[in-house]
């Protein structure tokens, strides 16, 4: 008998067909990615109340007053979203807190000169700044860290509302799974992240956020640096050489992991200047990988890497740009008008909210609208295919439709913001999780 079960259990093994196949492997990775997430929340309950225990100035903060507004930023690196905004709270004289867990933000400076309504504070990274957050008391907490009550960050019992701040004009499905669901609200650019996430929220069940389509903040910040990049290219006597850059996103998806010098090679060798831009992530993720392409185009003269922090000068002294599927290819199309070319592979969407959408990604169905997809059969034609893109009478007005429609506000965004926040601060204000209107101002 146990012989018989044995040969039906194979026999319908076998005949299992593809669909079945797939839905038994999402259950299968479901569960794990649950149960992962119960056990390292576990862990990190206990890590915080051992910190708390053993730390009284942390104990002493969870007395402290409420506060207004509170700002959490991970690092410098996002310093053009957040400094529109605490200029507005400044200009308003609305009190908010800036924390960030980076010791060298230059934003922290702005609580240090005692003319500001703005309190800074650094409260370092790891435990120490996820026991802090925890503790919070304020009346609104803004942040673009995604996965609020998925990851290390957690809802405090003395916060009244968490916003997102989306800081990209992506439609955000490529975010890590529920990395929006707990917030009570989201600044989104336009209604293609807004179509998103009501699919998810419906996927899973999850109450309605608010979304609050005002816009990408960092363009306030981005536009004026831009324009002034191209005034200073405009007066130097620089090179005349078509130059392309090659900045591409990080991991398996990116150009680097994928194609490594032989794609960088190839484009020396048609003739074409390459300005080589890596992922900021690839340095900390893909050090060896970069390392090992350094020494490789090393005898490379029309090859320049940079690694500087800001993208505004590379932009502005480049003539088109070839990527993957980094958010750097909106950012350059948006700002610099010019067209963007996209390595053409099938792009892995699993362990990303792109696997539970029944819809083609936002950022991937809008590439043949900034620019074209090549392969590397496409390579030896590349200077060709480059010269005719930029010479296009019609990519610039496709590109500046393509804003108009999924980017609001675009190099404003900052004051519609503050004016969200300020209205939340008002008594009687809607911060329910259960409006499912998208709203603008």
């Amino acid at each position: 008998m146990l012989l018989t079960n044995s040969n039906a259990l194979q026999s319908a093994l076998l005949y299992l067909d593809p669909g079945t196949g797939s839905l038994l492997f999402s259950v299968i990775v479901g569960i794990a990615s649950t149960a992962y997430f119960v056990v390292r929340d576990l862990i990190y309950r206990v890590r915080t109340h051992l910190h708390m225990m053993l730390s009284p100035a942390a104990v002493a903060r969870t007395r402290t007053v409420q506060h207004a507004v509170v700002f959490y930023s991970e690092g410098s690196q996002y310093r053009s979203t957040f400094a529109p905004l605490l200029d507005g709270m400044q200009g308003r004289g609305l009190p908010c807190l800036y924390l960030s867990s980076d010791a060298s933000d230059p934003l922290l400076e702005l609580g240090r000169s005692g003319m500001s309504s703005v309190q800074t504070e650094c409260i370092g990274e790891g435990h120490l700044a996820w026991g802090r957050l925890r503790t919070l008391r304020a009346k609104v907490v803004c942040m673009t860290t995604p996965g609020l009550d998925v990851m290390q960050i957690r809802r405090s019992p003395h916060v009244e509302h968490y916003m997102h701040l989306v800081h990209s004009p992506t439609d955000k499905s490529f975010n890590r799974p529920y990395s929006f669901d707990f917030f009570d609200s989201v600044v989104i650019n336009g209604p293609h992240q807004a179509r998103v996430i009501r699919h998810l929220e419906q996927l899973r069940s999850r109450k309605t956020k608010d979304l609050y389509q005002l816009g990408c903040i960092y363009y306030d910040s981005l536009l004026p640096a831009y324009q002034a990049a191209v005034t200073l290219r405009d007066a130097s006597q620089g090179a005349s050489e078509t130059r392309v850059l090659l900045a591409p996103t990080w991991g398996k998806n990116g150009l680097l992991s994928r194609y490594g010098s032989a794609l960088i090679r190839a484009m020396v060798d048609v003739g074409l200047n390459v300005t080589l831009r890596p992922h900021p992530q690839s340095r900390k993720s893909e050090a060896e990988l970069l390392s090992a392409l350094q020494r490789d185009t090393s005898g490379m003269v029309a090859c320049y890497w940079d690694f500087s922090a800001d993208p505004i000068a590379a932009m502005a002294n480049s003539d088109i740009l070839l990527s993957d599927i980094s958010g750097i290819v909106f950012d350059y199309a948006f700002l610099t008008g010019r067209p963007v070319l996209t390595m053409d592979f099938t792009v892995d969407k699993r362990g990303f909210e792109a696997m539970d959408l029944p819809f083609e990604p936002w950022e991937i169905a809008c590439l043949d609208v900034i620019g074209r997809r090549i392969g590397m059969a496409d390579i030896g034609n590349l200077q060709a295919i480059v010269l005719e893109e930029c010479q296009s009478t019609t990519r610039a007005e496709q590109i500046a439709r393509l804003r108009g429609e999924f980017v609001c506000n675009f190099g404003r965004a900052s004051a519609p913001v503050v004016e969200r926040i300020a209205q939340l601060l008002e008594p009687g204000a809607q911060t329910s999780k259960a409006v499912t209107s998208v709203t603008a101002l």
